[in-house]
């Protein structure tokens, strides 16, 4: 990235961005410091389409370098708890489901996924919240037995296939 970033044609070239393009916009938040904290911006913003693309940004490039966002991670459990926005859902779900969840923040993060659990959502958002509640029951095993109750009646009700097999298998981890 240059110097000096122009943000209007920034905002232009995420717009743009598709999954040809996302790996060379990964090396790019990865080793512009100044890149990544810009697109971290626009991922609360109120431009759905840009706050979407920076999230899948941030999101892919945080799978390969987690301590990208380590610091951020209030700010993604911050979004997670105030966005309607399914896409960002499904992005800062995803993104928990890889870190380690700071203490203070495991119970504001265990009843947004209980909540994110509803079959009004999208299946990602579904499968990412199951995740990370797994993966809180962990730390706290309290939480294992009302889990698996929860799992177990939403397979009752149905649901796609995806999420049914991540259900099933967490289930059973469970119950080891």
């Amino acid at each position: 990235m240059q110097d000096r970033i122009d943000y209007s044609k920034l905002k232009e070239e995420i717009y743009s961005v598709g999954i040809g393009e996302l790996d060379l916009w990964k090396r790019a938040v990865i080793t512009d410091d100044r890149l990544f904290k810009k697109l971290f911006e626009f991922i609360f913003s109120d431009d759905r389409r840009l706050s979407w693309r920076s999230a899948w940004i941030i999101d892919s490039a945080s799978e390969d370098y987690p301590e990208l966002i380590m610091d951020r991670i209030p700010e993604i459990i911050n979004g997670l708890i105030t966005t309607m926005n399914s896409s960002l859902k499904r992005h800062f779900t995803r993104i928990l489901s890889r870190v380690s969840i700071p203490e203070h923040y495991l119970g504001v993060c265990v009843n947004r996924c209980f909540e994110l659990l509803t079959p009004s959502e999208p299946p990602a958002v579904r499968v990412n919240a199951l995740q990370v509640l797994f993966n809180i029951s962990q730390q706290l095993p309290d939480l294992k037995c009302e889990l698996i109750s929860v799992i177990e009646n939403l397979l009752d009700e149905g649901g796609s296939v995806g999420f049914r097999n991540r259900s099933e298998k967490l289930l059973r981890m469970l119950r080891s």
